[in-house]
């Protein structure tokens, strides 16, 4: 809680809001606070409306599930679903360090051989230390159900001479992402994403588009679910690093794209006080971006 902002205050008060070690004195809190000298003359005054913790806005975005191939020109296979996105902010006490887990895209499900049932690797598990985790994105399908996980992967095509030709995209993690999108006959549908679900797949492997992602405080979109690319379109494309896009889906003998890498960002207002990640500053802003795991000190 923070010091009062006016009336008496106490070199006790001071040592109860920022600790330190008996006997105290104004000399061991330099620069302890925004407003307080870092050196110099300093007074109790200096400490007025003044506390042990500041307010970070953060963004954690866990690795975006990969896609599946296919063998086949007119079978396509579903794209991976978004890892899961979650924008947030707190007050963190000065000093506390947070360990910050950025998790890595899902691999790519190939090229199935004809008729065979599979999905693509999910994304893996972002956190930023106990605060909040979200959860890797859904690998896509081929002649199988999309996965589940941050966003849901969509269904793969191919009803292999069967009557159950219909499949379902993987479910979403409230709060985080959205469905896959379901497969339709030879078509695979969309990976879900952030702001949208997955496209539904059309058939004779026309392919779904992918559910749309979300823009962060740094104007930056994250978390896009794959696409399932039509049967001409060519090679499939990969989430791209740090974005917790998912991978698309392919047909032509071609493989899937692998989902993209997640990524942590922490930024406060005013000059750095933190550290840990890369430190830039933008529109009165530090920013601190972890594109692989590290800790945070504040």
């Amino acid at each position: 809680m923070a010091l009062q902002s006016s009336g008496a205050i106490s070199l006790n008060d001071v040592a109860g809001e920022f600790g330190g070690s008996t006997p105290h004195s104004l000399s061991e809190y330099y620069g302890v606070a925004t407003g307080v000298p870092s050196s110099g003359t300093i007074s109790l005054d200096d400490f007025y409306g003044t506390s042990n913790a500041y307010s970070i806005e953060y963004l954690v975005v866990a690795g975006g599930g990969g896609a599946c191939g296919s063998v086949w020109e007119f079978i396509v296979g579903g794209g991976g679903g978004a890892g899961g996105m979650i924008a947030t902010s707190m007050a963190i006490p000065i000093g506390a360090s947070v360990s910050v887990t950025v998790g890595a895209g899902g691999s790519s499900g190939g090229v199935p051989s004809f008729c065979a049932s599979t999905t693509a690797s999910a994304g893996n598990n972002s956190s930023f230390g106990s605060y909040t985790s979200t959860t890797g994105g859904g690998g896509g399908g081929y002649f199988r159900d999309g996965g589940s996980g941050g966003s849901g992967g969509g269904a793969g095509g191919g009803g292999c001479y069967t009557s159950v030709s219909h499949k379902s995209g993987g479910s979403g993690t409230s709060g985080q992402g959205n469905n896959g999108g379901d497969g339709n006959y030879n078509a695979g549908g969309g990976g879900g994403g952030k702001g949208s679900a997955g496209g539904t797949g059309t058939n004779l492997g026309n392919g779904a588009g992918g559910g749309s992602g979300a823009s962060w405080l740094n104007g930056t979109t994250y978390a896009a679910g794959g696409r399932a690319r039509a049967y001409n379109q060519g090679s499939a494309s990969s989430g791209g690093s740090n974005t917790g896009n998912g991978g698309e889906g392919s047909a032509q003998n071609g493989s899937g794209g692998s989902g993209g890498s997640g990524i942590v960002i922490v930024r406060y207002s005013g000059s750095q006080r933190g550290s840990g990640g890369t430190v830039t500053s933008s529109g009165g802003y530090t920013y601190h971006t972890f594109t692989s795991s590290g800790t945070y000190t504040a």
